[in-house]
């Protein structure tokens, strides 16, 4: 549970089903596949300068600038006060190299200033800026599905005038609303897209319905943050559709895709604030066994659903803090758990608890119940009673003895005396992580121990 609590908002799909091809000759913006760039922008100064904006969210704490160019390009980095970069300052690189006629620069900022920072272009000659940032936010991963699956990158061709479904991936909890567009290599504006929410329960996947262009794009994705910073993610790939007589050698072209009736009502465009269910209320208390022995956490929680759909509102609970060799015998799992009313499509209402999915009715406030035990224990449905896998705990210590074993270091967390509070998120909910949330009780694990001892818990078979 802790590890699947830590992963999940990592976890994105690294699959980028795109027609690949380089942004102009002798001048790539991709030198890095897996780049999360701001954005790609390429095109042709004659004395005339340019500002391209470039807005940068909360939790960026590695951003770096880009100019590829040829003949006399020059360029001023803007900072969000509004006055030009210090290049003296100590938390920069600055990187220059020439090669003939083409000319690479890059400054790479640590911890850079959240706002709408600029790059002032002025001079003469072609180029391609680009920006790239590291931090909370990620979003990538655009897969394009046709009538006969999903195409590989090198295979893809979209055909213009063609309707593709894609879906693309976010991970980052903070943020708070999102829109698609498609813009051309200059940066402009296309087409906005429309999408949708892909699933209520997990908030970072979304399914574009795509309208192919007639000339070369990029995917464009845009929204704010929780603290109602900007920020602007773009897929870094070129894609050049193909003519609908075109048959390239060797590709496959995808055939046009109809959008599901129903998804007419969910489909938007523009600006779209993220779904989250509400927690209404929640509070945690002891569990107790029917003899009266603490054998864990038992938590409660009220949702209201905003709109009416599928969900899945699994809580993740484990210790606040984590030392180096935590074993996880202390991360919660769920044993049983309840809701009322009843969700429509589940006739056994602990599936609303155990990852099975209800319709849940927007505006209805549904009241959980979670019995949450320890990741050591184990309940066998036949003996209904509980049992200890501490054989999964019995890995030796190192050759010379001088790593702890891992025996010893679960024995010492589980028989530990130290009051602890726990950490705790709800999947696809505005109680998901975006903000540290603690159990209001601290529970000791050698109480929790002791009970199931004094309910005849043995090692499982």
């Amino acid at each position: 549970m802790f590890l699947k609590a830590v992963l999940k908002p990592l976890l994105v799909f690294a699959a980028l089903f795109v027609c690949l091809t380089p942004i102009s000759p002798g001048v790539s913006a991709q030198d890095d596949p897996n780049a999360q760039y701001i954005l790609v922008q390429s095109g042709e100064l004659a004395e005339q300068p340019r500002e391209i904006e470039v807005p940068v969210e909360t939790g960026v704490f590695k951003l770096q600038f880009n100019l590829q160019s040829t003949g006399d390009v020059n360029w001023t980095i803007i900072a969000p006060s509004g006055n030009p970069l210090r290049l003296d300052m100590p938390n920069l690189s600055i990187s220059n190299t020439k090669e003939g006629t083409n000319e690479k620069r890059s400054i790479l900022l640590w911890d850079p200033r959240p706002g709408k920072w600029k790059i002032r272009l002025s001079g003469s000659g072609k180029f391609t800026a680009s920006v790239t940032a590291q931090g909370e936010l990620y979003i990538c991963c655009v897969q394009f599905f046709g009538r006969n699956g999903v195409f590989p990158m090198d295979r893809f061709q979209p055909v213009r005038g063609a309707r593709q479904q894609a879906q693309i991936y976010a991970s980052g909890y903070n943020i708070e609303t999102i829109q698609f567009q498609l813009v051309n290599e200059e940066g402009g504006l296309i087409a906005p897209v429309k999408f949708r929410q892909s699933d209520y329960s997990n908030p970072y996947n979304f399914t574009l319905l795509v309208d192919t262009p007639g000339q070369p794009f990029r995917v464009l994705a845009r929204g704010s943050d929780l603290n109602g910073k900007s920020y602007q993610r773009m897929i870094g790939w070129l894609i050049r559709p193909q003519s609908p007589d075109a048959q390239a050698e060797g590709g496959v072209q995808a055939q046009q895709w109809a959008a599901p009736q129903e998804w007419n009502k969910s489909l938007v465009e523009g600006e779209y604030k993220i779904v989250r269910a509400e927690i209404v209320n929640w509070r945690d208390e002891p569990l107790l066994s029917e003899k009266g022995n603490p054998i864990g956490i038992r938590l409660k929680y009220s949702i209201r659903f905003p709109v009416e759909g599928s969900y899945s509102p699994f809580p993740s609970v484990y210790p606040e803090r984590v030392s180096l060799g935590f074993t996880g015998a202390l991360g919660m799992r769920v044993h049983k758990g309840s809701v009322e009313p009843a969700p429509d499509g589940v006739q056994n209402p602990s599936q609303g608890i155990f990852g099975g999915r209800g319709n849940f009715k927007a505006g209805v406030v549904y009241n959980f119940t979670a019995d949450l035990i320890p990741n050591y224990v184990a309940f066998n449905e036949q003996k209904n009673s509980f049992c200890l896998q501490t054989k999964a705990y019995s890995q030796q210590a190192g050759q010379q003895g001088s790593q702890t074993s891992l025996r010893e270091r679960f024995e010492r967390e589980v028989t530990s005396e130290m009051k602890i509070r726990y950490r705790l998120t709800i999947s696809g909910a505005d109680l998901d992580g975006r903000q540290p949330v603690l159990t209001e009780n601290a529970y000791r694990p050698m109480a929790w121990y002791q009970g199931y001892l004094k309910e005849g818990a043995g090692e499982c078979q």
